[in-house]
């Protein structure tokens, strides 16, 4: 991760986005190997490394998802008392 953690989530980190966007390129990259593989072992290998990868960008967005409604629903708390 390129920027140091705040320590301020609401709107500031970047952390689960980032992690998201390597998951992806891991993603292509494996995918790209295992189009290109002869070995039946290997391919396998890698095709269960894909779907792990895939199972950890889902995880990762709907926690994404979750934190932003979240936020959203501290916002509309917050903005009710002002």
């Amino acid at each position: 991760m390129e920027k140091p953690c705040v320590r301020s989530c609401k709107g500031l980190c970047n952390a689960l986005t980032v992690a998201e966007h390597h998951e992806e390129e891991m993603i292509r990259e494996y995918k790209s190997y295992a189009s290109q593989c002869d070995y039946p072992d290997v391919r396998q290998l890698l095709e269960e490394l894909i779907a792990d990868r895939e199972r950890g960008v889902k995880l990762l967005r709907e926690k994404r998802d979750m934190l932003k409604e979240r936020f959203a629903t501290i916002d509309s708390i917050t903005q009710s008392f002002t």
